[in-house]
């Protein structure tokens, strides 16, 4: 992967990234909270994709990108091991919400995911804003003011 494809990725991650926040808002305004729960998978899975691109570490699947997050940023101490914890878990929350009709989430799964996951995009955020700067100036003010809500 070269450089400007690197940037790229990372651009567009965090474009998918913004998209999730954004819809997380609307359906929880709305009170549908199974789409809540899969937006809040979906931006921490695009957090954590933008920051493995920034490194130049590229990744097609969902377990691939949680062995490269663990691999990459875990083990090496640079992010707490509770963000990979919340990737995983929201990440099997997600498969339920998108696939199994019969189990039912509230306000209160909500709320318990949103805090971590906000964690997590921040902790991604600072680490793009040291490695990519120039690259997610433009975007970077719209996923703070997202994060910054209280959802």
């Amino acid at each position: 992967m070269g450089e400007d494809e690197r940037l790229s990725a990372v651009a567009d991650e965090l474009e998918l990234l913004l998209d999730e926040l954004r819809s997380f808002r609307a359906n929880r305004q709305v009170g549908v909270h199974r789409k809540c729960i899969s937006n809040l998978y979906y931006a921490a899975f695009h957090a954590v994709r933008a920051l493995l691109f920034s490194h130049g570490l590229e990744t097609k699947t969902h377990e691939g990108t949680q062995r490269l997050f663990a691999a990459h940023f875990i083990r090496s101490g640079a992010f707490d091991r509770q963000h990979l914890k919340t990737l995983g878990q929201l990440e099997a929350d997600r498969l339920r919400a998108d696939y199994q009709g019969f189990h039912q989430f509230d306000a209160e799964d909500v709320a318990r995911a949103y805090a971590p996951v906000i964690a997590l995009v921040a902790a991604a955020m600072n680490d793009l804003e040291v490695c990519v700067p120039a690259s997610i100036e433009t975007i970077a003010p719209s996923i703070r003011a997202e994060i910054a809500d209280d959802g």
